[in-house]
């Protein structure tokens, strides 16, 4: 079974769609079932389990995929599916949490998102160290990553990463994707970024995730690219040469603040993915949800 872990704001949009059209409905976007008390105060920290998975192989039969931000491999997945191939991506922390700070202005408008307070809160520190090991501990983080072997792509070389995801860990998946181009004008990330004193601010409280992502941009990814071997440069220029023809998908920003939008906007128009598998991922993840809200407003037990 493949697990996504999807870090925010990594490009992982763009890898559950090429899931949904790869593995259609025997793929699912996972959350927990239920929030444990010790994660009420950090509801987006909390993993499923491998009981939420035993409940939704009665909805997905034939599992074969499921990511999503609670998919994190520090929980116990790993013990009733031991065959399970974790993959992540991660990217530059400095501009991560830059786009996670301009996600929070775009949510509660910049009032409400002041850039000094929003720094002091929790889910804006080291966010990628404790996806992977549930706490801002890089050694931890990096010896889940070595033990479990999980796959961990770069955001700034996407389409090598997907390349290289695909050759090494699951040859299955269609990689196969449209461009999107957000137009944003000027954004309070790039304000951020581009001003030395608040980019240094951004550096600060984050020092685990800088030291777990240099590790990872200097140990992990370049074995990748040297088991893939030689032939990656050449194999990379046409894979990107094939992409080039799919052309570039205009996404106004106001779409991409509205979940529900988006994805009618892709739904218009879905080349190169496989539209019978994706409109079934999504008919999927309809009823799962579904599902779950009824017998949680029930009181059930799941």
């Amino acid at each position: 079974m493949l697990a996504f872990i999807h870090i925010h704001k990594t490009g992982g949009t763009t890898l559950q769609w090429i899931l949904r059209s790869s593995l259609g409905a025997h793929y699912c976007e996972v959350a927990p079932l239920t929030i444990a008390s010790s994660y009420q105060a950090t509801p987006w920290l909390a993993p499923v389990s491998s009981g939420d998975l035993r409940y939704l192989e009665r909805l997905y039969p034939y599992l074969e995929g499921i990511g999503g931000h609670h998919v994190q491999p520090h929980k116990d997945l790993h013990h009733k599916y031991p065959e399970i191939r974790y993959f992540t991506f991660m990217r530059d922390p400095v501009k991560m949490r830059a786009s996670m700070y301009q996600h929070g202005v775009e949510a509660l408008g910049e009032e409400n998102c002041i850039f000094t307070e929003w720094l002091q809160e929790e889910q804006s520190q080291n966010r990628q160290t404790k996806m992977i090991a549930g706490t801002a501990d890089v050694e931890k983080a990096i010896k889940i990553i070595e033990e479990r072997q999980i796959f961990v792509g770069l955001t700034d070389r996407f389409n090598e990463s997907l390349l290289l995801l695909k050759t090494l860990l699951a040859d299955k998946l269609n990689i196969d994707y449209k461009r999107m181009n957000v137009s944003q004008g000027e954004t309070a990330a790039k304000q951020v970024l581009e001003n030395p004193h608040t980019r240094e601010m951004l550096r600060m409280g984050n020092e685990a995730d800088m030291e777990l992502f240099n590790y990872v941009q200097q140990e992990v990814y370049p074995r990748f690219r040297r088991e893939y071997g030689p032939s990656l440069s050449e194999n990379l220029a046409a894979y990107e040469a094939k992409l080039q023809r799919y052309g570039t998908r205009p996404v106004p920003l106001s779409f991409m603040n509205k979940p529900r939008l988006f994805r009618l906007l892709l739904l218009l128009d879905l080349a190169p993915y496989n539209g019978r598998n994706v409109t079934m991922a999504l008919i999927k993840k309809y009823f799962l949800y579904r599902t779950k809200l009824q017998l949680n407003r029930k009181g059930l037990k799941i």
